[in-house]
């Protein structure tokens, strides 16, 4: 396995006081190595975002360890090591009509991250090279936000994330708020960013199609709780937990009749509760791990048996 650009290690996330708190993220674990796509997928309100903006330092931890190039980034860092986590780390968000400022220009909005740090001429330029590698032309740079399409818009933010030469990008369902068409587009422009620059991608998304397309190893996350992990296609076909299980038979499938034919997988939390036998981060096959306790983990044994 490749050297871990970021470790995530039994991080809890609360929000609110005393008897209102509620623990969004509840002891997350989990690698992302230099050069991958690590996808964590999970319905609304499952944890993801939280993850993601825990990890960029806009929600505090309250439990765990969160190790960005070896060194810990959560908690009080020092004003050197936040530039660079700063720097070094950036977003792109869910949606691009409200994650621009609609008063100010595209120079202004891509720039601001560099605005003290090069004089006027620089950043120009600077700009300039940033949207033309999100394919975008050099004359948009003094246009504002509400003159452009949506995918237009998303690829404003990505270079806004672009100019600040990261090493680290979460992306945070980046193409949801977007149409079918432009998708793809946008996917594709990730992934060919991702080999110029050697990027390192958090993708985050509810859609297990697109995190098929575009992620190496995929999380799957249920109520602040990663309950699989495995390279992408191992998950797709050896899916374990029945919350996996569940997300997968919810994928459209392009078939008319076989989408009309299928049977959708429900989900019961209530028969995964534990009293006793509590469950554990376990490895069932190499890279291959599932949340279970001894019961279930020799049930999810017998499947790959079987199959």
């Amino acid at each position: 396995m490749a050297e871990p650009l970021l470790q995530v290690k039994h991080l809890s996330v609360v929000f609110g006081k005393r008897k209102s708190a509620f623990k969004a993220v509840n002891d997350v674990s989990f690698d992302v190595c230099r050069g991958e796509t690590f996808g964590l997928v999970g319905e609304s309100g499952s944890g993801k975002t939280t993850i993601g903006r825990a990890i960029i330092r806009v929600v505090p931890a309250q439990q765990g360890e969160i190790i960005f190039d070896g060194q810990r980034i959560d908690g009080r860092i020092s004003k050197e090591l936040d530039r660079q986590v700063t720097s070094r780390i950036q977003m792109i968000f869910q949606d691009p009509m409200a994650s621009l400022n609609e008063r100010a220009k595209v120079d202004y909005i891509v720039s601001e991250g560099i605005y003290r740090k090069y004089p006027k001429a620089q950043r120009e330029k600077l700009v300039e090279k940033a949207l033309n590698d999100v394919g975008l032309l050099p004359e948009f740079a003094s246009r504002f936000p509400h003159e452009f399409s949506g995918g237009q818009r998303q690829r404003i933010g990505i270079a806004r994330a672009l100019i600040m030469q990261p090493d680290f990008i979460v992306a945070d369902e980046p193409i949801s708020a977007l149409d079918v068409s432009i998708r793809a587009q946008v996917l594709n422009l990730l992934s060919d960013l991702q080999k110029a620059r050697g990027l390192t991608y958090l993708f985050i998304s509810h859609d297990l199609s697109v995190m098929r397309f575009i992620c190496d190893r995929i999380a799957v996350i249920h109520k602040g709780v990663i309950v699989e992990l495995a390279d992408t296609e191992k998950l797709f076909k050896h899916p374990l937990h029945p919350y996996t299980r569940a997300l997968l038979s919810a994928v459209p499938l392009p078939d008319p009749i076989s989408e009309r034919e299928k049977v959708l997988t429900v989900y019961d939390p209530s028969v995964h509760r534990y009293e006793t036998d509590l469950p554990r981060w376990t490895e069932l096959e190499p890279g291959h791990f599932v949340h279970a306790n001894a019961a279930e983990e020799a049930e999810y044994r017998k499947l790959l048996e079987d199959e």
